[in-house]
């Protein structure tokens, strides 16, 4: 069964459709293989990157870490169109896979590509031209339906002048020709299909967030860097679980404090009974520490209604903290967010675009979820809680950074919220 498969229709109705969400949810689908490679409009974590034009690559700094100075791996690429803007747009992730290089400046990093080339153009114009084809013929068929009906219907209930009702074109008048009773309720038409809401011409965002199907066409990806495991993505509505009684991330965590203070008190009875901190080994007060914060009982509370998302996508929206004391915590509970602007475009400013989320962390490193995953399992490895994801609102790209196929790339800004140091 494929991940798409467990968050199918089936389990509907364990959700509360009334509590709506503009975020849209990444989870993790098939495998990436050497027979299914990704293309540009996948989205996908791992692998190696998919650049908008095999001979147009971002800056070699780019991908640099900045504390190592070694290439750095693919943590995620989303294919990220804009309403409005006529060329391919695509957000690159990318970490440092040495483990000293956890919380350094320039350990994560983060490129915007922008492709547009005149062939890009011209497709993208005709794929919007042909979408909006599709609605037009739709709301005429919907037109053509609603007037059918309504020449079926105009004479059903109407009176003549005698007051009584004219004669049922379907065949035999059930209501004999009776004065019609103020006490007695107009029966509703029967046989009138309700006029379906015609949605407003599609953006090629809006056509282009649709999981299309993937290429099976087989690319060579050249000068490698390192990597991680690589898999597709799909992207789906957030919902929220009815029973909120049970938060499954906050009982894991709690099970493993319990867990770990029982066996502090049967090693000595110095111990028992102590209220101190002190008595907990780093990793139980790592957990203390975090359930103490309200942002991080938030995020798990949260995360526990769809616990296999690895992306959270909301454009203009905020993000969903990690922790409330850090300094990108700082950044983004001031209003308005103190969002560093993009140095290449000074006059404007950033947005929240997305967040890595750290579900992506066991499918990256190839955990397999089958297997009982301890605490350092969850706390060890790569060491983030969330990686936060803005960009440019007006999506600029200076001219001197496009490449004779039209390709830009820049780097843009991400917020890294790290595990607490033991």
């Amino acid at each position: 069964m494929s991940s798409r498969d467990e968050y199918s229709s089936d389990e509907e109705d364990i959700y509360d459709s009334g509590k709506g969400s503009q975020v849209l949810l990444g989870f993790v689908d098939g495998a990436i293989t050497n027979d299914d490679l990704p293309t540009i409009e996948d989205t996908f974590i791992g692998g190696q990157p998919v650049w908008l034009h095999p001979d147009s690559k971002p800056p070699e700094s780019y991908l640099i870490c900045d504390h190592c100075r070694q290439k750095l791996a693919l943590l995620v690429q989303a294919f990220a169109p804009i309403d409005g803007k006529i060329y391919d747009r695509v957000i690159y992730t990318f970490g440092c896979k040495t483990s000293t290089c956890a919380k350094q400046k320039g350990s994560v990093k983060v490129i915007r590509g922008i492709n547009k080339s005149p062939q890009t153009v011209k497709r993208i114009k005709e794929e919007i031209e042909e979408a909006n084809a599709k609605l037009v013929d739709e709301k005429l068929r919907l037109d053509n339906v609603k007037k059918l009906n309504e020449e079926m219907t105009k004479n059903l209930f109407k009176r003549d002048e005698s007051g009584v009702f004219s004669a049922n074109p379907f065949g035999g008048n059930p209501f004999e020709k009776t004065e019609v009773s103020k006490e007695k309720e107009v029966p509703k038409e029967k046989g009138v299909p309700k006029e379906k809401e015609v949605p407003s011409p599609q953006t090629y965002a809006q056509a282009a967030s649709k999981n299309a199907p993937k290429s099976k066409k087989k690319k060579t990806l050249d000068e490698k860097l390192p990597e991680y495991n690589g898999s597709f993505v799909y992207v789906e509505p957030e919902k929220f679980k009815k029973d909120k009684s049970s938060d499954a991330e906050l009982e894991k965590y709690r099970h493993l404090i319990d867990q770990d203070e029982d066996d502090l008190m049967v090693e000595g009875s110095s111990r028992r009974g102590s209220q101190s901190s002190a008595v907990l080994d780093p990793q139980t007060q790592k957990i203390s520490n975090m359930l103490d914060d309200k942002y991080f009982a938030s995020f798990s509370s949260t995360v526990k209604h769809n616990p296999g998302q690895v992306l959270r996508y909301d454009l203009n929206g905020k993000p969903l903290l990690y922790s409330g004391k850090d300094e990108v915590a700082k950044k983004f509970l001031l209003t308005p967010a103190n969002i560093p602007k993009p140095g290449f475009n000074p006059s404007s400013e950033r947005r929240f675009e997305f967040q890595l989320m750290p579900k992506a962390i066991m499918d990256l490193e190839g955990l397999d979820d089958k297997d009982k995953v301890d605490i350092k399992d969850i706390l060890n490895g790569m060491s983030w809680g969330t990686i936060i994801v803005c960009t440019d609102v007006e999506d600029y790209i200076p001219e001197e950074q496009f490449d004779e196929n039209k390709v830009g790339y820049i780097e843009e800004w991400c917020g890294v919220q790290w595990e607490e140091s033991v």
